[in-house]
C-alpha cells in the first residue's frame, strides 16, 4: 500500500513538472489595429482656388461661377470651403469626400451643384504646372484649381432688387436653435444702398456699414463690433450674426440672409417707399450734360446739335414718382423711386425708332441707375455701374421754356385764395408776393403758393414742353391766366382745385 502510494504522488509530481517544462512563456497581447489614417500628400495641402469645370479631355475649362471659390486641405484630413465643410481621404490617387449634411432647400442652385460635383470626385492629379485636377462622374469630367489666388472677379451690376429697405421679420441663430418671430415687435428695419452701404436701424439708434455681393454671396464688414449702446442684447446679437452671413436670396419682396450653411438665417420683408419719400430738389426736367467716369474725372460731353438748347437727352422727374424723358430721338416714359441718395428708374414705355449709339447708351444708363447727388452748382449727378459711372445734368426747365411775356414780369401779391366752392379767402396785402424776374427765377415771399421747402428762389418756365397758359415753377405745374392787373394760377383747376390770385404791385 505505502509503494503504491509513493508511486502514485511521484507520478503526480512529475506531471507537474512536465506541464511547467512545456508551457510556453507568456506574450505581450498585440495591441489593437488603429483605425485607418488618412494618407498625405503634403503637394495638396493648403488652400486652392477654383478655375472652372471641363470635360476630361478639353483643356479650356469654363468658369463655374462668379464667385471664388476655395477648396482647403487639411493635413489632418479636414476640408474646408463655401459650404463644403467635411473631410477627404486618400490613397494612392484616388481621393473621396465626405460633407457635412446641409437643408439643400435653403441652398443656392450653383452652390449646391458645387457640392454635387464634390461629392462624385473619384481621384486627383496635380500637373508639373501647379494645377489640380479633380475628376468626377465617373471620371469623365474634372474640377479645375489653383494655388495662386486670383484676382477679384468683376462684380455684377448690384441686383436692383436688393436695394430697397427690409424689415426683419424672423430669424434664427445657430447657439440658440430658437426662431424668433419680429412681426409684431418694434420694427427692425435694414437698409442696403446704391453706394454698397448698408444700415440696421432699431428704436433706439441705428449703425452701418460696407457690404460686398457677387452671384449668390453677400459680405458684411467682417470686422464689425457690437455697439454697447446699440438696441438691446439681442438686437446686438442680431448685429453680430451679420458679420457670418455667405449667402442671400430674394424672391418677391422677400429677402433671406444665410450663415452657417443655412442653418442660420435672417428673414425681411420689403418696405415701400412713405409717401413724401421723394425729393422734392429732383423733381424738374434735367439736360443731360455727358457721360462721366469716377475714377480718372473725365467727362464725354454730348456734341454738336444735342449739346446745345434742344430738347434731346431731357428727363423730367415729377413728385408723383413718374417720369418722361426724352432720348437722341425718342419720347419715353416710366417712374422712379428713391430711398434717401439711393434711386431706381424704370423708362420703358415709348418709341424706340432710330435711337443712336448715345441715345442706346443714355436710356440703358437711366435704368442702371443707383445713387443721385445733387451738386453745389445745381448739376445732378446719376451713379450706375457700382458708382464708376454717372450720368450729368443741368437744370433743363429753361430749354422746354418760352420767353416769358413781358406782362407776366415784375411783383404780383396774393389778394385771395378761391378753394373749391369755398368762398373767397382774403390776404393781407404784402403778406405774399412773388416776383418774376427775365433770368428765368420768380422770388417768393411767404408760403402760397409755392411752399417753402425749396427755398425763395425758384426757377421757372412759360409754356413749358410747348403748352399754352402754363407755367412751371419747381416741381408744379400751374394754368397761368394774366388779365390786365390780375394774376391767377391754378393748381388741377380742371377738376375745382385751387386758384391763386394775384394783383399787380406797381411801383
Amino acid at each position: 500500500m505505502k509503494t503504491t502510494a509513493r508511486l502514485g504522488l511521484l507520478a503526480l509530481l512529475l506531471s507537474i513538472v512536465w506541464a511547467a517544462c512545456t508551457h510556453e512563456t507568456d506574450v505581450p497581447p498585440r495591441p489593437a489595429p488603429k483605425p485607418d489614417t488618412t494618407a498625405v500628400d503634403s503637394a495638396l495641402l493648403g488652400k486652392w482656388y477654383l478655375l472652372g469645370s471641363g470635360w476630361r479631355y478639353d483643356m479650356d475649362p469654363q468658369p463655374l461661377d462668379t464667385v471664388a471659390y476655395v477648396l482647403e486641405f487639411g493635413g489632418d484630413g479636414s476640408l474646408q470651403g463655401y459650404s463644403v465643410n467635411g473631410s477627404y481621404t486618400l490613397k494612392d490617387t484616388a481621393l473621396r469626400f465626405k460633407l457635412h449634411a446641409v437643408d439643400e432647400q435653403r441652398m443656392p442652385d450653383r452652390l449646391l451643384t458645387y457640392r454635387k460635383k464634390l461629392l462624385s470626385v473619384y481621384r486627383y492629379t496635380i500637373y508639373s504646372d501647379g494645377l489640380l485636377r479633380l475628376y468626377y462622374d465617373n471620371d469623365t469630367k474634372y474640377l479645375l484649381f489653383d494655388k495662386k489666388e486670383p484676382a477679384p472677379p468683376v462684380l455684377n451690376q448690384l441686383p436692383r432688387a436688393l436695394l430697397a429697405t427690409w424689415r426683419i421679420n424672423e430669424y434664427r441663430l445657430i447657439e440658440d436653435r430658437v426662431t424668433r418671430d419680429l412681426s409684431n415687435s418694434e420694427p427692425i428695419r435694414l437698409r442696403f444702398n446704391a453706394d454698397t452701404t448698408w444700415t440696421l436701424q432699431v428704436s433706439s439708434g441705428q449703425t452701418t456699414g460696407p457690404f460686398r455681393t457677387d452671384s449668390w454671396t453677400i459680405r458684411f464688414n467682417h470686422r464689425l463690433k457690437p455697439m454697447d449702446r446699440f438696441g438691446s442684447p439681442d438686437d446686438r446679437r442680431l448685429l453680430e450674426s451679420l458679420r457670418e452671413v455667405v449667402w442671400y436670396e430674394v424672391k418677391g419682396d422677400k429677402l433671406t440672409l444665410y450663415f452657417s450653411e443655412g442653418a442660420g438665417f435672417i428673414s425681411c420683408q420689403k418696405v415701400e417707399p412713405e409717401a413724401g419719400r421723394i425729393d422734392e430738389h429732383l423733381c424738374q426736367p434735367w439736360k443731360l450734360v455727358g457721360f462721366g467716369h469716377t475714377a480718372d474725372g473725365s467727362l464725354r460731353e454730348l456734341t454738336g446739335a444735342d449739346r446745345l438748347s434742344n430738347k434731346t437727352f431731357l428727363v423730367e422727374l415729377q413728385i408723383n414718382g413718374m417720369l418722361y424723358t426724352l432720348s437722341s430721338s425718342n419720347e419715353l416714359y416710366g417712374n422712379f423711386s428713391m430711398n434717401g441718395q439711393s434711386i431706381r428708374m424704370n423708362v420703358g414705355g415709348g418709341t424706340k425708332v432710330g435711337e443712336t449709339k448715345a441715345g442706346e447708351a443714355y436710356v440703358r444708363a437711366l435704368n442702371a441707375a443707383e445713387r443721385f447727388e445733387l451738386q453745389k452748382d445745381g448739376r445732378l449727378k446719376l451713379f450706375y455701374n457700382q458708382g464708376r459711372d454717372y450720368l450729368l445734368f443741368r437744370e433743363g426747365i429753361s430749354i422746354i421754356s418760352s420767353t416769358p411775356p413781358a406782362e407776366l414780369l415784375g411783383k404780383w401779391v396774393m389778394t385771395d385764395l378761391r378753394l373749391y366752392a369755398m368762398p373767397p379767402r382774403g390776404f393781407k396785402l404784402s403778406e405774399q408776393t412773388v416776383d418774376f424776374r427775365s433770368d428765368g427765377f420768380v422770388y417768393i415771399t411767404g408760403t402760397e403758393p409755392f411752399g417753402t421747402s425749396l427755398g425763395n428762389k425758384l426757377p421757372y418756365g412759360y409754356q413749358p414742353w410747348g403748352n399754352e397758359d402754363n407755367l412751371l415753377v419747381g416741381y408744379m405745374y400751374f394754368s397761368c391766366r394774366i388779365d390786365g392787373d390780375e394774376l391767377r394760377l391754378g393748381r388741377n383747376s380742371s377738376v375745382d382745385g385751387p386758384v391763386y390770385v394775384f394783383k399787380r404791385l406797381r411801383k
